[in-house]
C-alpha cells in the first residue's frame, strides 16, 4: 500500500531574530527587532469598504493628521486580515537610523519589526516579558506594545479591564523575564505560565507565524513600487511609453480625483460619527481637532491616578534599615500608629537614631525612655511619615 501524503505541510521555521544593536547579527537570514516603544501600534477608524492601496492611503493620512508629518506608517495585517485597523508608526529619522545600523548585514535582513511582535502568541494567550528596562507585551494576535514599567503597568491594567468588560479576557498569560513576578498579582484569576511548556495543551504558542513580517520598516513598499515602474519604463519603446503613459496618467488622475472625493466624504462622515459616538455626543462641532483635543485632555485629567497614602508596612519598610542599628525589642501597631521598642547604648545613640530616621522620611517621637537595668537605654519611639 503506497504511503499516504500528509494533509498539511510542515511550516518552515521562521528566520532568526536579532535585537538591533546587540552583539553581532546572525550569519544567515534574520529579522531585526527594533524598539517597540518607538514603533507603537495605533488604532484607526477605517471604512470597511476600503481595501488594498486605498485603505493604506487613508490609514497613512489619518495617522499623519493625528500625529504629524514625518512618519513612516506600516499596516498591521496580522494573521493576514484584509480589514485591518491598526498601523505601526515610527519617525522617519528613527527608521533611517535603524536601516543604517544594519551595516553590511542589510542584505540578510528580512525585515525591521517591532520587538513586541516577536513574542509567542496563540488565540486567548497574552505574552508579557518584563525585564529590568521595561515591559514587552503581546495581547493576542493583533495587539502589543513596549513601554517602561510605570506606563506598562497602566496599559496592562486598562487592557485587562477592557478585555474583561467585553468578555475577551485572556485564557492564560505567559509571564517571563526577570521582573515578571512584579506583575503576577495584576493577573489574579488568570492562568499564569512561566514557560511555554507550562501552558495548556490547547494553547500552543507560535512565533512570527501571523504575518508579523508585513510590519516591516526595512523597506518602503511605495518606493519599491516606484522602482519596479522605473525598470518597466526602461524596457518599453519610449514613444509607446510616452503615449500610453500620458493616457494612463490622465485616466489615473481623473479616477484618483473621483476616488479622493469619495474617500474624503467617507472619512469625514466616519470621523464625525466616531466623534459623536465616543467624544462629543452633543453640542456644535466648530473646530473638530481643537474640541477633541480638549475633551481628551479633560478625560485624561479626570482619570489621573492619585498617589496612595503611605501605610504602616511602607513606613516600617522605610524605617527598618535604620532601626537595625539598635536592639529592637518589639514593633506594634496601635491606635496612635506604629511604635517600636528598642535598646541603644546611650541617649546620644538614641538621638542619632532619630536623626537617621528623619533622613529616610520617618519622624521618630520618643514616648518613653530610661536607663535599662541590663545596661544601655530603653526607649519607645512613635514612628510617623515626615511632613
Amino acid at each position: 500500500m503506497p504511503p499516504v501524503a500528509p494533509s498539511r505541510r510542515r511550516r518552515a521555521a521562521p528566520p532568526a531574530t536579532w535585537r538591533l544593536g546587540e552583539d553581532a547579527p546572525p550569519s544567515g537570514p534574520f529579522i531585526a527587532l527594533v524598539p517597540g516603544a518607538d514603533a507603537p501600534l495605533i488604532t484607526l477608524s477605517l471604512p470597511a469598504a476600503l481595501k488594498g492601496a486605498a485603505r493604506e492611503d487613508v490609514a497613512r493620512r489619518q495617522a499623519q493628521d493625528r500625529l504629524g508629518a514625518g512618519l513612516e506608517v506600516r499596516p498591521a495585517r496580522l494573521a493576514g486580515a484584509d480589514d485591518w485597523t491598526r498601523v505601526a508608526v515610527a519617525e522617519r529619522a528613527a527608521v533611517l537610523r535603524w536601516r543604517a545600523a544594519l551595516g553590511s548585514a542589510a542584505p540578510r535582513c528580512r525585515g525591521l519589526v517591532p520587538d513586541y511582535l516577536a513574542l509567542p502568541t496563540a488565540p486567548g494567550l497574552w505574552s508579557v516579558q518584563a525585564d529590568r528596562d521595561g515591559v514587552t507585551a503581546r495581547l493576542g494576535v493583533g495587539d502589543g506594545f513596549s513601554a517602561e514599567h510605570p506606563l506598562a503597568l497602566r496599559m496592562l491594567t486598562l487592557a485587562l479591564s477592557e478585555a474583561r468588560a467585553t468578555s475577551a479576557a485572556p485564557g492564560a498569560v505567559l509571564l517571563t523575564g526577570e521582573a515578571g513576578a512584579a506583575y503576577a498579582t495584576l493577573f489574579d484569576g488568570v492562568t499564569l505560565a512561566r514557560a511555554a511548556g507550562d501552558l495548556p495543551a490547547a494553547m500552543k504558542p507560535v512565533v512570527l507565524e501571523n504575518s508579523e513580517e508585513s510590519v516591516d520598516f526595512a523597506r518602503d513598499p511605495r518606493a519599491d513600487a516606484v522602482g519596479v515602474e522605473a525598470r518597466l519604463r526602461r524596457l518599453m519603446w519610449p514613444a509607446v511609453l510616452v503615449l500610453l503613459g500620458a493616457l494612463g496618467w490622465a485616466g489615473a488622475q481623473a479616477l484618483a480625483i473621483r476616488n479622493d472625493r469619495a474617500l474624503a466624504v467617507a472619512v469625514q462622515a466616519e470621523t464625525l460619527a466616531a466623534v459623536r459616538r465616543d467624544v462629543l455626543p452633543s453640542g456644535p462641532i466648530l473646530d473638530l481637532q481643537v474640541q477633541v483635543t480638549r475633551e481628551i485632555e479633560r478625560r485624561r485629567a479626570a482619570t489621573a491616578p492619585v498617589a496612595a497614602p503611605t501605610g504602616p508596612l511602607d513606613l516600617l519598610r522605610a524605617a527598618a534599615p535604620v532601626l537595625a542599628g539598635g536592639e529592637v525589642q518589639s514593633v506594634s501597631l496601635g491606635i496612635d500608629g506604629l511604635s517600636a521598642a528598642l535598646r541603644v547604648p546611650d541617649f546620644r545613640a538614641l538621638d542619632a537614631l532619630a536623626g537617621a530616621l528623619a533622613e529616610v522620611g520617618v519622624t521618630a517621637r520618643t514616648t518613653r525612655s530610661g536607663i535599662d537595668p541590663d545596661g544601655g537605654v530603653a526607649a519607645t519611639l512613635s514612628l510617623e511619615v515626615a511632613p
